[in-house]
Formats: C-alpha cells, sequence, structure tokens
C-alpha cells in the first residue's frame, strides 16, 4: 500500500494550491519509505483545463496509489481525486502525523489499488461526445489497452463524437468502418496528436 502527501519545502503538509512535492511513501517492516518524489506546482495556474492535465498527469505517475493526504483539496481537484478511487486526507502537521493517524483510520490492505481508467474518460457538451486522455489512462498501470478503452465508447448507440488524446493513432483504427478521421499533430513535439472520431453520414 502506498500513501502520497503533498509536502512544502518546510517538510509540513501544505495546501494543493502552494508549490510542494508529492512524496510517495510505501510501508516496510522498519518503517515508512519514502519511493518516489514529484514536483507539483498550481500556484501560477488559472485555466481549470491545464489544472486538471497536471493533476491527472501527476497522479499517473503514482502506481498502486490509494491514499491523497494535503492541507487543503478543494473543488475539482478533489472531484477528480474522488473520481479516481482515491481516499483524501486533509492534515496539518507533519507527513509522520499523517501516516499515523491514517494507519489507525483505515486497514491497510496488501494488494497495490491501480487507479481506474474509466477516470480518464469524460462526457463531452452534448449527448454521445467523449473526450478520453488515452496517454494518461495507459500510464496508471492495468492490463489496458486502446481498444478495451475506446470500443465500448465508439459501440454505444449515442455515439456522436470522441476526442482522444494519444501519442500515436491507434493501429486498430484502419479497420474500424462507418467512421471517419481528424488528426492534428500541433503538439507532435510534445509526443502528442489530437484524434477526432465522428460517425459516417448515412
Amino acid at each position: 500500500m502506498k500513501i502520497a502527501i503533498f509536502i512544502d519545502a518546510q517538510g509540513a503538509i501544505a495546501p494543493l494550491t502552494a508549490p510542494g512535492t508529492v512524496t510517495l511513501y510505501h510501508p516496510q517492516p522498519d518503517g515508512w519509505q519514502v519511493c518516489r518524489t514529484l514536483v507539483f506546482d498550481l500556484s501560477a495556474v488559472t485555466s481549470l483545463a491545464e489544472i486538471r492535465e497536471r493533476t491527472l498527469s501527476m497522479l499517473a505517475q503514482l502506481p498502486g496509489c490509494r491514499h491523497f493526504v494535503a492541507h487543503e483539496i478543494h473543488g475539482a481537484q478533489l472531484a477528480w481525486l474522488d473520481g479516481m478511487g482515491l481516499t483524501m486526507w486533509q492534515f496539518r502537521g507533519t507527513p509522520e502525523q499523517a501516516l499515523a493517524a491514517i494507519v489507525r483510520q483505515q486497514p491497510i490492505p496488501e494488494e497495490p489499488v491501480v487507479v481506474l481508467p474509466e477516470a480518464f474518460i469524460r462526457p463531452g457538451t452534448e449527448e454521445g461526445e467523449f473526450y478520453v486522455d488515452l496517454i494518461a489512462a495507459l500510464r496508471c498501470g492495468g492490463d489496458h489497452t486502446s481498444k478495451r478503452l475506446l470500443l465500448p465508447l465508439l459501440q454505444r448507440e449515442a455515439f456522436r463524437r470522441l476526442e482522444l488524446r494519444c501519442d500515436h493513432v491507434p493501429k486498430w483504427f484502419s479497420r474500424l468502418e462507418g467512421y471517419q478521421f481528424a488528426v492534428s499533430d500541433e503538439n507532435a513535439a510534445r509526443g502528442e496528436l489530437q484524434v477526432i472520431v465522428s460517425k459516417t453520414a448515412c
């Protein structure tokens, strides 16, 4: 079991709106051990879309993490974390205090919990429209493939349009019938493509 704690430069638990470091802890026989650290800073970010992208990208780098600790977690971030199956804890003080409190209040399972890829799928503005961050979904771990994630969306009776963030166009797209595709490589230098999939007009 792994627990992520957001810490400021002084080593105290920090709010997610401040600059800090996400520190991932893993239990060992002699106590908690740090197994990963990630710099995370949203203090200068004002776009909700960018906040979401950075938050999900950060979480994708924390495989096996089920608990997330910060001094404050509000609004959209709270909803995103909750939607990914994580338990949020709001604490003041030191990481050691938070870890001890979580162990007292929450049984720690032996099996790691993988972030659900469905957390990277969100509906569009109209019925049958979807946005999928395939890059983040495949990074979150587990036995997931693009076909397993996307085909159920495309086969929905109400499906109209899919906007896909990916690093390459899935090869199996070439075998799909009844759909049209538009590919934008505007962000190819960052390893990202935008693919729009829509049903071919009858």
